[in-house]
């Protein structure tokens, strides 16, 4: 007799768990001298108020500098914190198509160069979870497309439901540049980004929040050109 196990979703939750740590501790080391390195710009800034004005215009342009940045690290502390403290799902019973036409609503009227598509499955039934949680997810997607494109193409949001296998589906694909296989696995990965800017928290985030909804999310082509990403959940 040969038994064979899958550990796989063990050493994900291991590796997630030792950079919830990382997360916390460096939020916590990032955090305190914050306020007083942004207190004493802005002291600066006062007290400069009434000097030449080639100076004011200095000591302004530096001091806008350093609070813009401040606070640049303070949204990068926040996403460490949420990551390291995020709470289990509140699951209730919700409308998916309901949820993700809001939060695709957001995204009306802002990229004018980037058309969503939605196509949704002709039944779907009352799905338990946390919405907050799942808004997240599809808006982190949407993000990461747009941003892939450059913000400029096509994106596909769509839905499928198998009632036998009591799951439904939810497919986020963009016809941007694609990514290699070798990198797949990786974007998951906590502070693992392509982007010039970011913290890499955001697919981590979303893996996590899938699979504490007890479903799963993969990527893969998309067909001709570009990246899909696809979201199993129980219902």
């Amino acid at each position: 007799m040969i038994v064979l196990d899958d550990v796989t979703p063990l050493i994900r939750a291991q590796k997630v768990a030792a950079w919830r740590e990382v997360a916390r501790r460096l939020a916590h080391e990032i955090k305190n001298p914050l306020t007083p390195i942004q207190l004493s710009a802005e002291r600066m800034r006062r007290h400069f108020a009434d000097a030449p004005s080639g100076a004011r215009a200095l000591v302004e342009e530096c001091t806008g500098t350093i609070v813009g940045e401040v606070e640049s690290l303070k949204g990068l502390v926040d996403e460490f914190s949420q990551f390291a403290r995020m709470p289990s799902p509140r699951t209730v019973p919700t409308e998916l198509h309901e949820l993700m036409e809001h939060a695709l609503g957001l995204y009306n009227g802002i990229f004018t160069d980037v058309t969503i598509t939605r196509r949704w499955a002709g039944e779907m039934p009352v799905v338990r979870i946390d919405p907050e949680q799942i808004r997240r997810v599809i808006i982190n997607l949407v993000d990461n497309a747009i941003e892939a494109m450059e913000r400029r193409g096509h994106i596909v949001v769509e839905t499928q439901c198998e009632p036998a296998n009591h799951l439904v589906r939810i497919m986020v694909a963009d016809d941007g540049p694609g990514i290699p296989a070798a990198e797949r696995e990786k974007l998951f990965l906590p502070y693992y980004s392509t982007k010039r800017r970011g913290s890499g928290l955001g697919l981590a985030i979303v893996r996590r929040i899938i699979a504490e909804h007890g479903g799963n999310i993969d990527v893969g082509d998309n067909v001709p050109r570009g990246t899909r990403f696809t979201i199993e959940l129980p219902c």
